[in-house]
């Protein structure tokens, strides 16, 4: 099976901005209201890395398709300027312990490559990998497959290395 990494796109430059959230580590509730800051020509992506994994209602559907295990709360991201609001989705993924000892790392602690170890996945089809630094969402091929077929706004995918036997 082939993974990738799921970010948002940075090439876009005029996304939404998530100001404020009532969001802490360990919230616990239905839903969340979120202050954002539309500039002129904004851009509402169907998947924000910051503050935390939030994916738009068509990209909440798709991925709910493929796992049954993730849970999703609303949050509602709100322009009080314009007077706008829309209703997007945090994640909650179940997090791996897959990654490979073959996974590079730069000397301040960042990641350079990473490598999973295909034993540790299972057949889950979208999982969290974190490392001290980082966090990655990961998806297979299928998932990243049905997700470029549906021309999603603000998503890049990158193949990830598996470890070799």
């Amino acid at each position: 099976m082939e993974y990738f990494i799921v970010r948002q796109d940075q090439s876009i430059t005029n996304p939404i901005i998530p100001l404020k959230t009532d969001l802490d580590d360990n919230f616990v509730c239905s839903s969340v209201f979120g202050e954002v800051v539309e500039k002129e020509n904004a851009l509402y992506l169907d998947y924000l890395d910051k503050p935390r994994r939030i994916v738009s209602d068509d990209l909440k559907a798709l991925l709910a398709k493929y796992e049954d295990n993730l849970d999703f709360t609303a949050i509602v991201f709100t322009d009080m300027k314009k007077g706008t609001q829309r209703v997007y989705w945090l994640m909650d993924i179940v997090k791996k312990n897959c990654i490979s000892h073959e996974t590079t790392y730069y000397p301040d602690g960042q990641m350079k490559e990473l490598v999973i170890d295909p034993k540790k996945v299972e057949l889950d089809c979208i999982f969290q990998v974190d490392s001290k630094k980082q966090s990655f969402t990961i998806v297979n091929l299928d998932v990243a497959e049905s997700m470029l077929r549906r021309h999603f706004l603000g998503i890049q995918l990158q193949r990830v290395r598996l470890e070799r036997r």
